[in-house]
């Protein structure tokens, strides 16, 4: 979008850059539809069903309510029912488990998670939320030097051994750390797998295919070694939206999911264009990323690769 419009003095919102983008000389041509999706107003529910450390805790985070399928997502994990969540990115889903996990945890401080996710990013993400929340329940609440800790392909051998002699609260892993170091071992991690309430798995629409399936014979693998220790435990499972997520959750854990697709979040107004780009798609995005940038506008670029998005 080469065009004075987008100079860095020309700083912004977004209805300001489609504007400025529609009626740019190279750019206003391609587009071929513009939609304005309306605002959603949140629907908030009471955290009258999370334990009063847990109420606390939320309120010196500055959150005083949950959103509606938050509360109907942990409200079916806190009674044991296995729960599929695909709702919209900003929807609060890590709120969904790691409530019901520290709650579990104040009631009963032998209790264990088991955190599984496809990106050593998303874990280490995840780490450093339970690592927050920690911080924030009464010392007396925490029983356990650390809240998690992460189990993958960089971890030490020093530190894998002293995790499995004192597993967290939470340990944080991925699907083939599970098959290839706790699985095969699982007498090392009796405890841990006795201790074992929820499991907890992000990101499931990613594991169709092949290597879905390979996952749903892992976690076949997890239910039977759980049953050999006693265990029965809860599957969360997190989605981007997906079109089935209750079977998809289903045929993954082998066990009936109920699924939690509508949003209680408050949402922005949305604009949605199309464009018929007369370059690449590297360069038009690479043209469309500078003009948001220039603007002080927050930006994420999705790529069919690592190479691309590199590249852009």
């Amino acid at each position: 979008m080469h065009s004075p419009d987008h100079t860095a003095d020309a700083r912004g919102s977004v209805a300001e850059y489609v504007a400025a983008l529609k009626g740019a000389t190279r750019f206003g041509p391609q587009v071929v539809a513009h939609r304005v999706l309306p605002a959603a107003a949140p629907e908030p529910a009471a955290v009258d069903l999370l334990a009063p450390e847990l109420q606390q805790l939320l309120e010196n985070l500055g959150i005083r309510h949950l959103h509606r399928h938050q509360h109907a997502a942990i409200e079916a994990i806190l009674a044991g029912r296995n729960t599929v969540v695909a709702t919209p990115t900003a929807s609060g889903k890590s709120f969904i488990y790691t409530l019901p996990i520290l709650q579990t945890y104040l009631c009963d401080p032998d209790s264990r998670a088991l955190c599984l996710f496809p990106l050593k990013a998303l874990a280490q993400d995840q780490l450093k939320t339970m690592e927050q929340l920690w911080r924030l329940l009464p010392e007396r609440a925490r029983r356990h030097p650390a809240a998690a800790a992460i189990y993958d392909g960089d971890t030490t051998d020093y530190r894998r051994r002293k995790i499995r002699e004192l597993p967290p609260p939470v340990l944080i892993t991925n699907p083939d750390m599970l098959h290839l170091g706790l699985l095969p071992h699982h007498a090392k991690w009796g405890h841990f797998f006795a201790g074992l309430r929820h499991v907890v798995v992000d990101e499931v629409h990613t594991y169709r295919g092949v290597f879905g399936s390979h996952v749903a014979w892992v976690l076949r693998r997890l239910k039977r070694v759980c049953a050999l220790y006693g265990a029965d435990p809860t599957f969360v499972l997190a989605s981007a939206t997906i079109g089935n997520p209750g079977e998809h959750a289903r045929l993954l854990i082998d066990a009936p999911t109920g699924e939690i697709t509508r949003s209680g979040a408050g949402r922005a107004a949305r604009h949605v264009l199309l464009l018929n780009p007369l370059d690449s798609a590297a360069t038009t995005a690479t043209l469309m990323l500078e003009a948001a940038v220039s603007r002080g506008l927050r930006t994420i670029v999705y790529c069919q690769s690592r190479k691309m998005t590199e590249l852009i």
